[in-house]
């Protein structure tokens, strides 16, 4: 409780000092001898200031959920509505929601009426239903099932998103309480790579816009019983979507408007904040924006059919929450206002700000200090500022286009978004950011020749403007860079994590043996790292620990990175030789199941180092500090009977972190062997911890080196000052 009221005093404080800025600006700053361009400028800062009173109101107390056991005996229908997508596409989501533990029937709904889905589903048992007519798209699709099965419960999945198999355990068991009409989960992304994603994996950081979302303004949301369907990974009461008329079909973003007729119609929706399912982000900029462009009409077009703000039945916080849903997809046009503004500062002397003097500034600047900070704490480690405005120059073109559309009633279409390798970006897309570029370049010279020549001695004013001009065409240019860099290939996602592989290539003395790690895997193939070198063309022979299971195989060695982290690592490309059906299910199931969480665990986003300082000290907790730990992945032999082989996390002179299968004693010793360049660190650890990361699956376990290392201390030292 102590956390939610500082993280609620931020917000408050911070609100009080933007509307404080906004009465100065309006009462002292507006440029009268230029009225239309300083009240637009002054609308687009009003504009942000109920941003942001909409977005602190939304995250003012996030929920953290457990969730009730699931009852036995329910009777439970699994739908995954199907367009254009590629069989081995939705081969992965059956197979994963045939999986999920408890009981239920699988249906694949085809709306593309086609003999290889049929097939799938004889293959894997499970039903398929297929309808002539292809009315309201996604909606309809989902609605025509509706009218055939017989499950009490409905559970939607997209047709690229594969839920983990607890999916169902950890959902259903809301559904006790008889006014709960579904409960969503969050979405996630498993193809890293991707267009969306900003990652680093040294540092163990990621980023998708997304997170922001899911990670913590829907449980925030959930506080107002406020939270919606968000298309996927949610499971229903088919009771309730029976009494509104089934999924909404007058927008083409069924699953806000769907969530707004149940509130409406007095049910509850609940939202539980783990990773069940993960799915597929856009791979390029088209596709990207084909899928913004199509929420934004959708969300915004919700206003003309059940306009939150006045539509009966909602709470007066459900309101605010689902018009600041809405209100989000209008940030196009004032932040077109932001990214053009200095440019006309420069190139016509017209400003925004009369007088721009250092009595403004210094007001300006506590004030842009104050809501930048707010937001990195209110954000939890979850919002990046930089991060965010490069996706604001990337889409305001195309949210600004959606607001023109909706307000004029263009009808909108349901465009499904492309899965798969990504396309090649045109120049035509990109207009809008080259166009910004050009004004901004344009405008830094004009005022450096103003600057130069006295044509101005408004020096604050020119210096403000070429800096503010400088920093859009940086954000500009880093979308141009971005959309137009080496794009994912591969037709299938790889995997990222550690995997122990035992391998053999050669014949006779030309044998080549150890144990490696596979750092990505699909179906397909893997990433090897070794500490030999192997015969790139040549086949070697594999054993794969997936998990509990060990699969030999054969693969052929196509290549060897050239980079390294360290002399005596080699990195190789392999691609499997003649797998099973079965063996690549296999594989595929480990990957989602175990391979996933592990990776999104280890790379969960957490507070600031300001926020968990100011919390310590505010909870009169001391901050403990301990050894760095690096992130090092090398092959870890458990000996036992039978011994269990796995793949550190992280290491440090005094420690290491690693991932099990089954839960070990905190206290209790274990032998281990390393696997190193600097040869075989053998030595005694003691778990000081053991955490679960996927129900019943997957372990990660924090020990510490017994003293004495003996020999294997110098190995250590030499792991330890090389991954520094």
């Amino acid at each position: 409780m102590t956390s939610v009221r500082y993280y609620q005093a931020v917000m408050v404080l911070t609100i009080a000092v933007y509307l404080y800025y906004l009465a100065y600006r309006l009462l002292y700053t507006i440029n009268w001898d230029a009225p239309t361009f300083s009240l637009v400028f002054y609308y687009a800062e009003f504009h942000g200031c109920l941003s942001l009173f909409l977005y602190f109101f939304q995250m003012w107390h996030p929920l953290q959920r457990i969730p009730p056991p699931a009852p036995p005996g329910l009777r439970v229908d699994v739908y995954i509505p199907t367009y254009k997508e590629d069989v081995s596409l939705v081969r992965k989501t059956v197979w994963g929601c045939i999986n999920m533990a408890y009981p239920h029937t699988t249906y694949i709904l085809d709306d593309g009426n086609r003999p290889e889905f049929a097939a799938l589903a004889t293959e894997l048992g499970c039903a398929y239903v297929a309808r002539r007519e292809r009315a309201h798209a996604k909606a309809g699709n989902l609605n025509h099932a509706l009218s055939i099965s017989d499950g009490d419960f409905i559970v939607v999945f997209d047709a690229d998103y594969v839920p983990q198999p607890n999916f169902l355990d950890k959902t259903l068991g809301y559904f006790t309480d008889e006014k709960v009409a579904f409960v969503q989960t969050p979405q996630n992304y498993y193809n890293v790579e991707s267009f969306s994603f900003r990652f680093k994996f040294e540092k163990r950081e990621k980023w998708n816009e997304g997170d922001m979302f899911y990670r913590l303004m829907m449980p925030a949301r959930d506080y107002w019983n406020a939270a919606f369907f968000a298309g996927t990974g949610a499971a229903f009461r088919k009771r309730a979507l029976d009494e509104i008329g089934g999924f909404a079909t007058e927008t083409i973003t069924e699953d806000l408007h769907t969530s707004v007729r149940l509130y409406k119609a007095g049910w509850k929706g609940v939202y539980h904040n783990e990773l069940l399912s993960s799915g597929l982000a856009a791979t390029d900029l088209k596709n990207y924006h084909i899928q913004k462009l199509r929420w934004a009409e959708g969300n915004i077009s919700l206003l003309f059919a059940d306009n939150p703000l006045w539509t009966k039945g909602l709470t007066l916080p459900q309101r605010i929450c689902f018009f600041a849903t809405v209100f989000g997809w209008f940030i196009g046009l004032p932040k077109l206002i932001y990214f053009v503004t200095p440019a006309i500062m420069l190139l016509t002397g017209w400003y925004p700000i009369f007088p721009f003097n250092w009595p403004f500034m210094w007001r300006y600047a506590i004030f842009l200090a104050v809501v930048i900070m707010s937001i990195k704490i209110v954000g939890r480690g979850q919002g990046r500022i930089r991060d965010d405005e490069i996706y604001n120059m990337m889409n305001f073109f195309v949210l600004s286009k959606a607001v023109v559309k909706a307000l004029l009633r263009v009808k909108a279409r349901f465009i499904v978004t492309a899965k798969g390798a990504g396309e090649a970006v045109s120049l035509l897309a990109l207009l809008p950011q080259l166009t910004i570029i050009l004004l901004c370049v344009t405008a830094i010279e004009w005022g450096a020749l103003k600057w130069a020549y006295g044509v101005s001695h408004n020096w604050l004013g020119l210096g403000i403007g070429m800096f503010w001009s400088g920093v859009n065409g940086y954000l500009a240019c880093l979308v141009v860079a971005t959309a137009t860099a080496s794009l994912h290939r591969r037709k299938e996602s790889r995997f990222l994590g550690g995997l122990p592989v035992r391998y053999e290539a050669g014949e006779g003395e030309r044998v080549a043996s150890g144990l490696g790690t596979a750092t990505d895997l699909n179906e397909d193939g893997m990433a090897l790292t070794t500490f030999s070198t192997l015969p790139v063309g040549e086949q070697v022979r594999l054993r794969l620990y997936l998990g509990s299971r060990v699969m030999t195989c054969n693969g052929v060695v196509l290549y060897i990175n050239r980079s390294t982290i360290m002399e005596g690592v080699f990195r190789y490309g392999v691609k499997f030789a003649d797998l099973s059906r079965e063996d690549k299910d296999a594989i595929t199931e480990f990957c989602f199941s175990q391979m996933l969480p592990a990776f999104m665990h280890r790379f969960d986003v957490r507070p600031s180092p300001l926020t968990r300082f100011v919390l310590a000290h505010y909870d009169r907790r001391q901050i403990k500090r301990r050894a760095k730990r690096m992130a090092i992945s090398l092959p870890m032999i458990l000996h036992g009977d039978p011994p269990r082989y796995t793949v550190t996390e992280d290491i440090s002179i005094g420690g290491l972190a690693f991932m099990v299968t089954s839960p070990m004693v905190a206290g209790a010793h274990a032998p281990i062997t390393l696997v190193t360049p600097f040869g075989r660190l053998d030595a005694e650890i003691e778990i000081r911890n053991c955490r679960e990361v996927a129900t019943g699956r997957s372990y990660r376990v924090g020990a510490t080196f017994v003293e004495p290392l003996g020999p294997s201390r110098k190995i250590l030292a030499q792991l330890c000052e090389t991954g520094r």
